[in-house]
């Protein structure tokens, strides 16, 4: 069929679009030329009717089909470089064109990842991966809390406190012994003979010695060394040493308290027996006393007086007014709970002592100062040891003689051997 008014090149090529279908590697403004177009246009309007290709809608689907080939190929040549490290791009770099919403792709970047970050996540994996201890004491727990307990909230293991503790023997060589803070006195005597290769009778004590005072008691043996030495001087020290008649009395009280010295022995007029004796002492609810005369030195002064002294379970009184022992005449010297006894050594020449049988009461805040120490004095040596005695019995108690017991049990718990072991 012959058009009217179109180009002998249309007619004569008429596979032309044919052509243009195939020409993949050209761009969009290359394919569609302003000529093309207007003889496209002319033939469309001139022979809608009878003509069965639509130049337009052909050309329409071509620029549709050309978008969707290049989309993928423009974005690529759009996206930015990676940010590095959080870095943004240096400044003469391309920065990101605005594109249409379906060019808009979302890609995974490279993040920072901070070492805290790490650590924190390391640390809760570690924690979450340790098994759950249960808590053994559940009924202890708030309702509301979980009877099960978390690592972190086990208690820590605190190494134990150790400190280094000066020694002296009776020849005068010092030792240094690294004990722990709960160490009692039993316990560094009996390490003090094993270091020291001695005899181990139940007889070697320890000894806390003041020479500037002239003071020196025998430590019990539930004691804790540290504690001692923390009320301590920088001139006393420890010594370690056997004393016999540490406990002597629980085998012979009577040697230890005179009639006339225990005062319901004289209201029974001596009927009382040994082992009464001692009861009355051990029994925290008895109200034993001893009595007698004793040498007072007076406080701030040189002088000594001589009064009438009574020792009980509140502390030590003296009396104000003869041998009364009212209430309005007794005054007291020292209080049993926070004060120990120690025997005076060379008492006359440095403390003027009436006697050499002299015992002081000593408060265990104190140093080494004087204005608090009661000096006082006996006429003979039982009866100091009366005093004395009387004075760690109604300190202590039954923890004296549970000291008392320990040896000899520990004693009857080792084997007997009948004969002499042979050496092969």
């Amino acid at each position: 069929m012959a058009l009217a008014g179109c180009p002998d090149s249309i007619l004569h090529h008429p596979y032309r679009i044919d052509s243009v279908d195939q020409t993949s590697a050209h761009t969009r403004r290359d394919l569609v030329e302003p000529g093309f177009q207007e003889q496209s246009s002319r033939l469309s309007l001139n022979h809608q009717g009878d003509d069965d290709v639509d130049l337009e809608a052909l050309v329409n689907d071509m620029n549709s089909s050309f978008e969707s080939l290049y989309t993928p190929y423009n974005v690529h040549s759009e996206s930015t470089p990676l940010i590095h490290n959080g870095q943004l791009p240096a400044s003469g770099t391309n920065s990101l064109q605005p594109v249409s919403p379906k060019q808009k792709v979302q890609r995974s970047q490279p993040v920072r990842i901070m070492a805290v970050r790490r650590l924190q996540e390391e640390e809760q994996f570690r924690t979450s991966s340790l098994p759950a201890i249960p808590n053994p004491f559940p009924e202890l727990c708030s309702p509301t809390s979980s009877p099960v307990l978390a690592p972190g909230s086990l208690p820590q293991n605190q190494p134990a406190n150790k400190q280094d503790i000066k020694v002296f023997t009776e020849d005068g060589t010092c030792k240094v012994v690294e004990i722990l803070a709960d160490m009692t006195a039993r316990d560094l005597c009996q390490l003090l003979v094993y270091k020291s290769h001695c005899v181990d009778d139940n007889s070697w004590t320890l000894v806390e010695h003041h020479p500037v005072l002239g003071l020196e008691r025998c430590l019990e043996d539930h004691e804790l060394v540290v504690q001692v030495e923390s009320t301590m001087g920088s001139e006393s020290k420890f010594l370690f040493r056997k004393n016999y008649a540490k406990y002597e009395f629980f085998k012979n009280p009577v040697n230890f308290f005179p009639e006339q010295m225990v005062a319901w022995c004289q209201q029974s007029n001596g009927c009382i027996p040994q082992s009464q004796l001692l009861q009355n002492f051990l029994n925290s609810n008895s109200c034993p006393e001893i009595q007698g005369f004793l040498h007072v030195k007076e406080q701030g002064r040189k002088s000594w007086k001589k009064q009438y002294a009574c020792l009980r379970r509140s502390g030590l009184y003296c009396s104000t007014k003869g041998s009364s022992k009212e209430p309005r005449h007794l005054q007291l010297l020292a209080d049993l709970e926070d004060s120990n006894v120690f025997s005076l050594v060379a008492g006359k020449k440095l403390h003027n002592a009436p006697t050499d049988y002299g015992f002081c009461i000593k408060p265990n805040r104190m140093r080494s100062e004087t204005k608090e120490l009661r000096f006082l004095c006996a006429d003979d040596e039982q009866s100091r040891m009366c005093w004395m005695t009387a004075f760690r019995l109604l300190k202590y108690g039954m923890l004296l003689y549970q000291n008392y017991r320990i040896p000899q049990q520990r004693k009857a718990a080792l084997p007997h051997f009948t004969t002499p072991i042979v050496s092969l």
